[in-house]
């Protein structure tokens, strides 16, 4: 099973297009795919035919905030072997809400952790989709990932910017090293 986000901190750059695509694909060939929404725009969930305008407690957001697990809020699409977790602008507080929460960043990692040891092989893959920003939620994921997609312009300046996620990357696993098992 891999843990796959995909990030890119400038907008529009086809990170939530990859993210359906990648996995429109991945379960034609017959691969159990779960993409999770983390982005409060909530453009994979919409792109995926579901509503990003429904109740914050079945989506990711009540996943986040501890008061539902992920298996209460997986959603079926209308695709054979491709499940989401839906995302809403309700997601955007949540930086605010846990501020004073040291190990924040763990919570997406540690909520994963848990699914995945009472549904270990549900899925072969899960995708996240993350917000076109460094925010808290992007960090979520890359401590949650075990690889990076980085879908990127062939611009000069977004070039660039694929040195700022990769350090960025770097100094988060560092910064957080004690806590990581792997």
């Amino acid at each position: 099973m891999q843990i796959i986000s995909v990030i890119n901190q400038k907008g529009g750059v086809g990170k939530t297009t990859t993210v359906i695509n990648l996995a429109a694909g991945l379960a034609q060939k017959e691969k159990k795919v779960l993409i999770i929404d983390l982005d409060p725009q909530g453009n994979a969930t919409t792109g995926l035919g579901l509503s990003n305008l429904e109740n914050s407690n079945k989506t990711i957001y009540a996943v986040l905030n501890g008061s539902k697990s992920i298996s209460n809020v997986i959603k079926k699409t209308n695709y054979q072997n491709l499940d989401v977790v839906t995302s809403n602008v309700d997601l955007s507080g949540l930086e605010v809400e846990t501020a004073g929460d040291s190990r924040r960043a763990f919570i997406l990692k540690g909520e994963l952790t848990a699914y995945l040891n009472d549904f270990r092989g549900q899925y072969d893959y899960i995708l996240i989709d993350c917000p076109p920003s460094l925010s808290l939620l992007t960090v979520m994921a890359l401590v949650s990932s075990h690889s990076l997609v980085v879908p990127l312009q062939t611009e000069f300046f977004c070039a660039r910017r694929i040195n700022t996620a990769n350090e960025n990357n770097r100094k988060d696993k560092n910064k957080f090293k004690s806590w990581f098992k792997n």
